[in-house]
């Protein structure tokens, strides 16, 4: 039985889960057909898209990983956050509008009749009329989903344990439990407007942590003095710091350029991941991206620059007496504000791995349901069979998460490794989608194959500390190029002419 401190903490988080309960209870009504349940039959507005992409983007890493890399090596981790605030920008300005509009006109290529694409290997396989990219981009999608969900329902039971006791595994299995009920029943509506909430839960529980931190160490002046009293060298974004025992050490003259390339290359994720994607396919109109790429470029700087802060106040605050710096947020939520304040944050801390976790899983079910079921095994099947297999999809993706996750690992490195493999394995390909004319199924099969390949690989050869993400993303280009012009092209002339008709003004 917990204590009336901790009482007040389980109320409002029990109270929390509720409420994402009932979301998922409200959408399961509105889910008529696959067009509902994968991407929200196209009608959600642009706040809702921006917000639950960014909170679909910020997964469990922004309250503990990058809080406790800021923590250990200060402001060389601010690449980190340039490169994925760029790329998150970059994602709305070149891919949102296009893929809005490209994947609800593109012809379904097996019958030539108007239709919709609602997963990315269905839109891959109209765009350029071939079940085999499709085929492959979805086993590409299961492989590094699996390792995604893994890393989120690690998180979720390391923080059920923290608040109801217990054990992880427990704590594992009724967070996954929690997370596939609401998201089976409401599908991507569900996802997205529990994610709203998610999103500004996370939004607002970083920069108060944030702010009242910084206040209690006499404001700005005395939160810098406090960094610099540490050493000076941790304000730097070039300063190759580590916290070695109890003191912060400056251990080279500067940050190897492999670790800051590395950083920023985190940007090409968003160009393949599909749960990000689905929110740009899921939008009411194509011109939603304008306003979507300003918001979301304010939501990612105060987003990740308050996660930066966290780790800061850790040290202002804490010094080097942090056990395990990944508990930098959690330490200073204890030491900040009262209980009932601190089961909001906690449920701050769980929305940002159940926002991510419910988009992953919709997608994966969608992708078995839409591009392995419905592509190969019945065409014909009624749309309430697919949205009630889509269902039982999620079941089946939990009970695969939840045996990755009870296998044990590192969550930072498994949401990378699986960011990397997405990236790569789509990103070329969907840029050629959406801009090249003369890409063919080739190049595109190709560059699927040989860029998630890449980023499996490479991990297993690497000695240099190169994010596999971009030797993925390279391999991936040409591969592309390689199989478009080097390829078998007879199957290429209504690809081309397609193209010419969406791109038409």
């Amino acid at each position: 039985m917990p204590t009336n401190a901790d009482l007040s903490t389980v109320i409002v988080f029990v109270l929390y889960l509720v409420a994402v309960l009932a979301i998922g209870i409200w959408a399961y009504r509105k889910n008529n057909d696959m067009g509902d349940f994968a991407i929200g039959g196209r009608r959600l507005g642009t706040f809702v898209t921006t917000l639950s992409a960014k909170a679909t983007d910020s997964s469990q890493w922004v309250f503990f990983g990058l809080p406790g890399a800021f923590y250990i090596s200060g402001m060389r981790n601010i690449w980190l956050i340039i490169g994925l605030t760029i790329g998150f920008y970059l994602s709305w300005k070149l891919l949102a509008g296009r893929l809005r509009t490209y994947s609800s006109k593109v012809s379904d290529w097996r019958t030539d009749a108007p239709g919709e694409s609602v997963t990315l290997p269905g839109f891959f396989a109209n765009r350029f009329r071939s079940n085999s990219v499709r085929t492959a981009s979805a086993i590409f999608i299961i492989i590094f989903y699996v390792i995604y969900l893994g890393s989120a329902f690690i998180a979720t039971g390391v923080i059920f344990q923290q608040i109801f006791g217990g054990s992880v595994v427990t704590g594992t299995i009724v967070g996954a439990v929690v997370v596939m009920v609401y998201s089976s029943l409401g599908g991507y509506l569900a996802s997205s407007y529990t994610d709203l909430v998610q999103g500004l839960l996370m939004w607002g529980s970083l920069i108060a942590v944030s702010v009242v931190a910084i206040a209690k160490v006499g404001g700005v002046g005395g939160f810098i003095e406090a960094i610099s009293a540490e050493n000076p060298d941790l304000g730097s974004p070039v300063a190759a710091v580590e916290l070695v025992g109890d003191s912060w050490i400056t251990a080279g003259s500067s940050v190897p350029f492999v670790a800051i390339v590395s950083a920023l290359a985190w940007a090409f994720g968003y160009f393949g991941s599909p749960h990000i994607l689905a929110r740009f396919m899921g939008m009411r109109k194509a011109e939603s991206a304008r306003g979507g790429a300003r918001l979301g470029l304010f939501l990612s700087i105060t987003l990740l620059g308050s996660a930066g802060v966290v780790g800061f106040a850790a040290i202002a605050i804490f010094g080097s007496g942090l056990e395990n710096p990944e508990d930098a947020y959690m330490a200073l939520v204890g030491e900040l504000f009262p209980s009932w304040v601190a089961g909001i944050f906690l449920a701050g801390v769980l929305s940002a791995v159940m926002s991510t976790a419910d988009s992953q899983l919709v997608v994966a079910s969608t992708t078995l349901t839409e591009d392995f079921y419905r592509a190969f095994i019945n065409r014909e099947a009624p749309q309430k069979t697919l949205v009630w297999l889509s269902r039982v999809a999620v079941l089946f993706c939990t009970g695969v998460g939840i045996l990755v996750a009870l296998r044990g690992g590192t969550i930072l490195d498994l949401v990378g490794y699986a960011w990397a493999g997405f990236g790569a394995s789509f990103g070329p390909a969907l840029l050629a989608a959406l801009y090249w004319r003369r890409a063919t199924w080739f190049g595109a099969l190709l560059s699927i194959i040989v860029g998630g390949s890449t980023v499996i690989l490479y991990r297993m050869v690497d000695t240099i500390g190169l994010y596999e993400l971009i030797p993925g993303f390279a391999a991936g280009l040409l591969a592309l190029w390689l199989g478009s012009w080097l390829g078998p092209k007879k199957k290429q002339a209504p690809v081309t002419a397609q193209f010419d008709v969406l791109t038409a003004r």
